[in-house]
């Protein structure tokens, strides 16, 4: 009976496989002609000439992105050599950043593969590449959650207006809210160290490719003490406050009268259009989706208008993507110079 069912449910599956990139591509097609039709509406509808666009300012947004991925740079070097690996900062750096690049690219492992690819003759296992990769993935964006949840009151308040009475008392007292968040994390941390492993070894695809030839690689283990997660959690946090405050700067290059006072509030709209264009796996990179959910923060704010905020949120779009485009290529040249002088040497 097990075969029979198993023979009858191979057909849908292998019909769904065959019809998921067409219904992916037609649900991004679809979004991004609502999002395009909906920003084009809220940029007519605002207040256009208070959009001035100052370099200055998009140029610290640029610095400030690519700064903001130091931390994670530093996690995945740390993991690969925990796993046995002796590949150097300046590849792993590369990798990171030329991986950025592949969330563009159709496939949900295309990211893992340009990453484990570069690394594959660098000092670093194809297998163990792309599960320490995954595992930062998944770091980040942990933490990345616990940081939007407690600075929940602070971003959703101005956009939720009848909130149920059980959660009126926490918007209410944010800076309480979001202590208790912290203290709560801490405490899980070990539980967490131990469940993340697990789930990035069931993330991993199994297949690297190396050129032209796939191999297949058994994902290894990997098991992180808690102490360890903990400091490097810390460390992301900072990630995500440099980022807002990379969007902050692009708003203040779009002309809106940014307050150093609103940096949390821009680290909570990051996460939140982050999170929102992550989970969306038909879009490229997010794209359209992020920017829709930061164009509906952004503009309930006070202080910016509807133009200002679909400016905004397509600039620091292109602005991230160049920072990624130039630090790979920056990168690149770097590493590529350094083994020209280890071998001149």
């Amino acid at each position: 009976m097990t075969n029979v069912n198993h023979l009858r449910q191979r057909p849908s599956s292998h019909h769904f496989r065959r019809f998921w990139p067409v219904l992916k591509w037609l649900m991004f097609a679809l979004v991004i002609a609502f999002v395009g039709r909906r920003a084009w509406l809220l940029w007519r509808g605002g207040d256009v000439g208070s959009v001035a666009i100052h370099w200055p300012w998009l140029l610290a947004a640029f610095g400030l992105y690519g700064i903001g991925w130091l931390p994670s740079v530093l996690f995945w070097h740390r993991l690969i050599h925990l796993c046995g690996g002796t590949t150097g900062r300046w590849d792993v750096a590369q990798a990171y950043f030329a991986g950025h690049l592949g969330k563009y690219i159709p496939g949900k492992a295309s990211v893992l593969l340009i990453r484990a690819g570069l690394l594959a003759e660098r000092g670093c296992r194809p297998g163990v590449a792309a599960l320490t990769s995954t595992y930062e993935t998944l770091t980040y964006m942990g933490v990345g959650l616990a940081v939007g949840l407690a600075l929940a009151p602070v971003v959703w308040r101005q956009i939720v207006v009848d909130l149920p009475v059980v959660i009126r008392p926490v918007f209410e007292r944010p800076l309480a809210f979001g202590a208790a968040v912290v203290v709560v994390c801490v405490l899980l941390v070990p539980a967490v160290a131990k469940i993340l492993g697990l789930i990035a070894r069931r993330l991993t695809p199994p297949v690297i490719s190396a050129g032209d030839i796939e191999t297949r690689q058994p994902v290894p283990e990997i098991e992180i003490r808690a102490n360890f997660l903990l400091g490097w959690c810390f460390m992301f946090v900072t990630t995500w406050l440099i980022h807002g405050l990379s969007l902050g700067c692009t708003l203040r290059a779009v002309g809106v009268a940014a307050s150093l006072s609103d940096w949390l509030t821009w680290t909570g709209d990051i996460w939140s259009a982050s999170f929102v264009g992550f989970i969306a796996v038909f879009a490229p990179g997010g794209l359209g989706v992020r920017e829709a959910a930061l164009i509906e923060l952004l503009k309930s704010q006070p202080g910016i208008s509807s133009s200002q905020a679909v400016a905004a949120a397509v600039l620091l779009r292109g602005t991230w993507l160049a920072t990624e485009i130039v630090v790979t290529l920056a990168l690149g040249w770097e590493t590529r110079r350094r083994r020209r002088l280890q071998i001149a040497n």
